[in-house]
């Protein structure tokens, strides 16, 4: 068996670090009685769009083995028609200053809401509640994701959500979010990335539907990552991708430069002088300036040193039998803290083929954290059958 290693950036293109562009950009409100009078007044690329309800609304793509997601409308107050899915980067969830509220109960279960007091934001988890707050009505859903109880595509028909990231683009050092539920006088914390509440995960079956209390604990245009994880019933792997998500609280506008301390721009001040941060010809995400083969996309995707010339950061490929089936394996660190980068390992069987493939490349091994924070190490796998070779690239984009 051969095989062909590409190893290149790709096409990419760049669109600072928020990457959310204002072209029609749906800035989703409630559309209760008297909510009119809390609507941002938006300018120009923004449209204010009413909804009975909207939810966070996650597909899968059978081809790509991948989940994306975005709000989805169950209908505008004009229309009154059937739901519309976003993209993430189409629509933004915002809540008026209506949604402020103070703690009140002493309870030591409620301490993530600061002291007694303490004033933070809520999208309430029901329908009565965002309604007397003149707030959107939330929730999340698995409506692109498959569920047959014969056939299940995934193991209990169930896929599961984490925090990936949470950023406050406004105020960077803001960054608090928790999303919860109450039963009984009990609180049931699910999503945040707060060190308290380790291991927190909600779970959601195919074709489901599940609403959260959504806290926040400051003002700001947030961009909160989710990890969607399910396992194959097919093979037994587990895949997983990010999805994002924006939520401006008593904020609507994306800056439309970098946050402080985020991204590329942060990672190029990190990573060279000054002299040459500024430099277009040494610091562009097309530059090799230690000639290494890989430009700066890709040793700041992959964790390299773009002043240190090594071939540490190359992805690993290697090979596998089980079970009478041969693998062909990729395993690279990539960096996960940057929802505008997309790493993705292709094939091609014959160099003729036009397009390259991702249909079988399948994640074998989840993420681990590699300990820095913003990587982590994964491997990927193809089936290779009869043919006598196989090429792969890895693509990476921005």
């Amino acid at each position: 068996m051969r095989w062909l290693f590409l190893f290149g950036g790709g096409l990419f293109w760049l669109c600072g670090t928020n990457c959310l562009q204002a072209e029609d950009i749906r800035v989703l409100v409630s559309n209760v009685t008297g909510a009119r009078a809390h609507d941002p007044a938006v300018g120009s690329g923004y449209v204010v769009l009413s909804a009975i309800h909207a939810d966070l609304n996650v597909i899968w793509d059978a081809d790509t083995q991948t989940f994306s997601g975005g709000f989805r409308t169950d209908s505008d107050v004009s229309g009154g028609g059937a739901g519309v899915q976003f993209g993430p980067e189409d629509a933004l969830a915002y809540l008026p200053s209506t949604g402020q509220r103070q703690r009140s109960n002493d309870a030591a279960q409620y301490d993530f809401q600061g002291a007694v007091n303490d004033t933070f934001w809520l999208y309430p988890s029901s329908a009565s509640a965002s309604n007397t707050a003149f707030s959107l009505y939330l929730g999340f859903s698995a409506y692109g994701v498959p569920r047959d109880t014969n056939s299940p595509v995934f193991a209990d028909n169930r896929i599961r959500w984490t925090v990936h990231s949470v950023e406050n683009l406004t105020t960077p050092a803001a960054t608090a979010f928790y999303g919860y539920s109450v039963s009984a006088g009990t609180v049931n914390m699910q999503l945040t990335l707060d060190p308290a509440y380790p291991n927190r995960e909600m779970v959601l079956l195919g074709k489901g539907h599940s609403h959260l209390n959504l806290l926040f604990k400051a003002v700001g245009m947030y961009r909160i990552t989710f990890r969607v994880r399910g396992t194959l019933v097919a093979t037994g792997e587990e895949v997983s991708s990010l999805v994002p998500v924006y939520f401006g609280v008593e904020t609507w506008q994306i800056p439309s430069g970098p946050a402080p301390a985020t991204g590329y721009e942060a990672w190029k001040l990190a990573s060279f002088s000054s002299t040459q941060a500024a430099d277009p010809m040494v610091s562009g995400l097309d530059k090799d300036p230690d000639g290494d083969g890989a430009n700066n996309l890709v040793e700041y995707a992959l964790g390299g040193v773009p002043t240190n010339s090594s071939t540490s950061i190359l992805p690993v490929v290697s090979t596998l039998t089980t079970n009478g089936t041969n693998w062909l394996r990729f395993a690279y660190r990539a960096r996960t803290n940057d929802v505008a980068l997309v790493i993705q390992p292709v094939f091609k069987v014959n160099l003729t083929e036009t397009n390259w493939s991702t249909n079988g490349i399948v994640q074998k091994v989840s993420g681990q954290p590699a300990g820095d924070g913003v990587h982590e190490d994964q491997v990927w796998q193809t089936p290779v059958g009869a043919e006598a070779r196989r090429f792969l690239k890895l693509n990476i984009s921005r």
